[in-house]
């Protein structure tokens, strides 16, 4: 790799959640690591100026058109590496079947979604090499003829400190037993369905028992006599989700194991509890599989009779969810630390380079070489940080703009037929979690 063009870009084409986890949580890493890197989005105005430094590009769920098929040219005949980050099958067109959203009963939306998913695979098609944040989604990409490399996702040094705040003011608990679901995307009513029998048995067993379900979720309106023990809160922002995560005895996260776009999920939901010491019950999916050790840091479910046990097991024993909850935090602080990551994805880096270049990776700050020792910072030296005004952008209306620049008005068209059917939704009642 020429030395000149050693700097990281990483380049995201979304918003929200999947934007942080895969490239805000590796930038910091990567800063941790004293490597020279940079952020952008497929609308940053100062994209072009980044671009041109760039010698190795991070691609996240940035779809193919005009522009981005200019950047890639010109970064492939400047001798750039591109590589693909993946979090689930977006890349995949084949796979659009198995997403159960929905969204998708508006045709427009499905087209729209589809249409997008072509555009991710021709974008997948250029890159030299795959990123993916589960085994199972590396498999897959390595199935398509592509090489791939597992960087899994990580909490960032804020979440960390926000779920000890929020573990250090949680009050002891009451008589209660609270088993929580927590949805980012209206994507798992069938994964809940899973878990609802041990649920409904749980709850007729237990009278102080309560379901609370945090994010977009139809639970269904079949629960009887234990309706009012089903409490649903909206989605809320990840900064407050540890006020809320904290709050339950016990974290759900069933998925239906025979649907791939569930399996390529990874672990967020266990790691994201087990900040705040609270265990998890998952279905045996691969990302699952290999964070939980049954019995010690949580627990793993295929079926009805499964689900009752791990369950009875957390209510009936209330010493066990502590214990749990204290290991899962311990494995997670031990094995997702950033400084750990920041360690692992410069080896996948350099692993990459090695099997596409025959050269290794350097894009280290060699006058501020950095110590890392996993699991011992809470800050970051110098002046990082991913701020609020980031996050929001881009803008609905730098995003408009981009589409009718490059998709054209149809598509700008169809996006706004979608802003306003959503934003004009029915929404169910909801009853704050706050004490």
């Amino acid at each position: 790799m020429n030395e000149e063009l050693c700097k990281i870009l990483l380049l995201s084409g979304v918003k929200g959640d999947t934007r942080r986890y895969r490239t805000f949580h590796p930038y910091e890493q990567l800063c941790l690591a004293g490597v020279d890197c940079q952020l952008s989005h497929i609308t940053d105005p100062r994209l072009p100026e980044k671009a041109s430094r760039a010698g190795l590009v991070i691609l996240h769920r940035v779809a193919m058109d005009r522009y981005v098929e200019s950047l890639l040219a010109d970064w492939l005949q400047r001798g750039a590496l591109l590589i693909l980050d993946v979090d689930d099958l977006v890349f995949d067109p084949q796979a659009f079947r198995w997403i159960n959203s929905p969204d998708f009963s508006d045709p427009l939306r499905a087209a729209l979604y589809q249409e997008e998913m072509h555009r991710q695979r021709l974008t997948f098609d250029a890159c030299q090499a795959v990123i993916a944040s589960t085994e199972f989604l590396a498999g897959h990409v390595r199935q398509q003829g592509k090489p791939a490399w597992v960087h899994r996702n990580a909490f960032s040094l804020e979440m960390l400190n926000r779920a000890e705040a929020a573990y250090r003011s949680h009050p002891v608990s009451s008589d209660r037993i609270v088993i929580g679901y927590a949805s980012g995307t209206p994507t798992h009513d069938e994964d809940f369905a899973l878990v609802k029998p041990a649920l409904e048995k749980l709850l007729l067993q237990h009278p102080q028992a309560e379901v609370w379900i945090i994010g977009p979720l139809d639970p269904g309106r079949d629960w009887g006599s234990l309706a009012p023990r089903i409490r649903r809160f909206p989605l809320v922002p990840w900064r407050e989700l540890p006020e809320y995560l904290v709050q339950f005895d016990i974290n759900l996260a069933p998925l239906v194991m025979d649907n791939p776009f569930a399996q390529s999920k990874s672990e967020i939901k266990y790691m994201e509890a087990a900040l705040v010491r609270v265990p998890t019950i998952a279905s045996p999916t691969d990302a699952y599989s290999f964070a939980i050790r049954p019995g010690e840091n949580g627990y793993l479910a295929a079926g009805d009779s499964e689900w009752e046990q791990a369950l009875a097991l957390l209510t009936e024993h209330p010493h066990q969810p502590r214990t749990s909850g204290e290991e899962a935090y311990n494995q997670v602080r031990q094995s997702y630390h950033p400084e750990l990551r920041a360690a692992e994805l410069l080896s996948t880096l350099d692993q990459i380079s090695r099997h596409l270049l025959g050269t290794p990776f350097r894009a280290r700050d060699l006058n501020k070489e950095p110590e890392i020792k996993a699991g011992k910072s809470t800050s970051l030296p110098g002046d990082f940080r991913i701020d609020l005004e980031l996050e929001r952008n881009p803008s609905l209306a730098k995003r408009a703009l981009y589409s009718i620049r490059y998709r054209g008005v149809r598509t700008l068209l169809i996006q706004i037929w979608i802003y306003f059917r959503r934003l004009f939704a029915p929404i169910f009642p909801f009853r704050s979690a706050r004490k």
